[in-house]
């Protein structure tokens, strides 16, 4: 096997998994909102540390895949990877490229599902203080 196949197989093996990746990460990112609505620390915690270890392993993917595209010859972004899609059969090809949007889609999901556990976190964090008397002084408010 030459060496730009085997660099073709990685990229594509690595966007399947982070597919896969993303597909878990969401289900904590579910599980960390209701542990935040339930206001059970012991299994934030956890839950948070499992998000933080996705995180990790999708920014090292991400950075192999950057890589991976630079040994292949082409730009590290949308377009390199369209590129290495144009080198492959049809069928492969379209699988790939399905995969290629649906890890997209999952990654813009898990960035929804972020932001509104970071306004539940806000608000929360608001109500508590409004509760505890730590309001701000009246000039800083809008």
């Amino acid at each position: 096997m030459s060496d730009k196949l085997a660099l073709v197989k990685a990229l594509l093996r690595g966007i399947r998994a982070d597919e896969e990746q993303y597909g878990s990460l969401a289900k904590l990112l579910e599980q960390q909102r209701l542990c935040m609505i339930r206001r059970d620390c012991e299994a934030l915690e956890a839950v948070n540390h499992n998000i933080e270890q996705h995180y990790a392993e999708l920014s090292e993917q991400s950075l192999i895949r950057r890589t991976t595209l630079q040994q292949l010859g082409v730009t590290a972004d949308h377009a390199g990877l369209q590129t290495v899609f144009s080198w492959l059969p049809a069928p492969q090809r379209t699988a790939a490229m399905t995969a290629w949007q649906q890890l997209e889609t999952r990654a813009i999901r898990c960035k929804a599902y972020n932001e509104k556990n970071g306004e539940l976190l806000i608000r929360q964090q608001e109500f508590a203080r409004a509760f505890l008397g730590h309001e701000p002084d009246f000039i800083y408010h809008r």
